[in-house]
């Protein structure tokens, strides 16, 4: 832990002020004890403006805290991956956002999984222009072409984002800034951009606000996150034996073996929420399906089961259901008042328990498989 080691050297006044400031809600009481002066993140503050004159100060870490960016921007580096897959409409606003960034990425790296499209043309004429782009074939889920992508990067530090997303202009540069200060892994945010009722309702239902989000818990999606590439190693890269969702598991990993994600709520990247109650269907198949897959969120999913089962036993369990029911609709309606609410939240609870009850059946064989073998 980066606290310990600080405890355990003998560091300066400055090297402490650099940190302290996303490193204060792991300082522990002995490290307070030996530096007074930094007790508060006010101290911190006033201490590294004291000693550091020449670092700038920028907003994004844990709302609205600073933190110091003592590496200049033009001395980073960073590499920027992403997997697609038949994204033919969308591809180009991708490149052209990450092409656009205030800090360069060293390089870009695109994994195609196989599209039937003409995902892969429109990337190779790409990289022909781009001498930062690469492109790279790896048919497979996204979590195979991830590992691959990042394998093939060459800087320390990695960032993500998704196919389908446009990244903001400063994006890179306000995800890389924990990084740069010691951090290891940063989690970005995402805003929807909505064009017709039926997507503005799926972005309020299925999306947290900013207001809501606790840094403490939040787990990046692959959209916006970044990490040093030293972590992922250690959590030996995105499962590739789950077909779907993989970026939960992999943030669990990380947490598992002790990494802080460090929440940067201005990295932010736009995407386009489905636009049909079919896509809609298949989205959250797939999460559950995946979810089911690694055995994870199962708190999540009973409550869901809750809401329907009951319905069968007549007639407390009705009152349960209808119960559950009215306490989960008064919460979908407080955040999208709108005719799609119900129809959605069916579909989203459908879609949900027959893919997770998929995900399951796919976890019990490779137990099964494992334990014959």
């Amino acid at each position: 832990m980066r606290w310990f080691l600080l405890a355990t050297q003998e560091v300066s006044l400055q090297s402490l002020a650099m940190q302290a400031c996303f490193l204060i809600r792991t300082i522990p009481r002995t490290l307070q004890t030996r530096f007074p002066s930094l007790k508060t993140i006010s101290s911190a503050r006033v201490s590294a403006r004291r000693v550091l004159p020449e670092c700038k100060t920028t907003t994004g870490i844990f709302w609205s805290r600073r933190f110091w960016r003592c590496i200049p921007i033009q001395n980073r580096e960073i590499s920027v991956i992403c997997t697609v897959y038949n994204e033919e409409e969308n591809i180009n606003a991708l490149v052209e956002s990450l092409l656009s960034q205030s800090l360069k990425p060293k390089e870009i790296i695109i994994t195609d999984g196989g599209s039937t499209d003409g995902t892969l043309e429109i990337l190779k004429d790409l990289e022909e222009k781009h001498h930062t782009l690469k492109v790279y074939s790896v048919p497979g889920n996204r979590a195979k072409g991830r590992n691959a992508a990042i394998a093939k990067s060459t800087a320390e530090y990695i960032a993500v984002t998704d196919a389908g997303c446009v990244a903001d202009p400063f994006w890179l540069e306000k995800i890389s800034e924990p990084l740069f200060a010691g951090a290891e892994v940063a989690s970005g945010f995402y805003e929807p951009v909505v064009q017709n009722p039926l997507e503005k309702a799926v972005a309020k239902m299925t999306i947290p606000s900013l207001k809501t989000v606790n840094p403490d818990t939040f787990l990046p999606s692959s959209r916006s996150v970044a990490f040093s590439k030293k972590a992922w190693e250690t959590v030996d890269g995105y499962p590739e034996e789950f077909s779907h969702n993989e970026d939960t598991p992999f943030d669990l990993r990380l947490k598992s073996q002790g990494y802080t994600f460090v929440f940067v709520p201005d990295a932010l990247v736009y995407w386009k929420p489905r636009s049909s109650f079919r896509e809609v269907w298949r989205q959250f198949h797939q999460y559950a399906y995946g979810d089911g897959e690694a055995l994870i969120q199962i708190r999540d999913y009973l409550l869901i089961f809750l809401r329907y089962i009951p319905l069968f036993f007549f007639p407390y369990g009705t009152f349960l259901a209808v119960l559950l029911w009215f306490l989960r609709l008064a919460k979908d309606f407080s955040k999208c008042l709108s005719i799609y609410t119900l129809p959605l939240r069916f579909t989203i609870d459908f879609a949900d328990m027959i893919g997770f009850i998929k995900g399951l059946k796919v976890a019990w064989t490779k137990w099964r498989k494992s334990k014959s073998s």
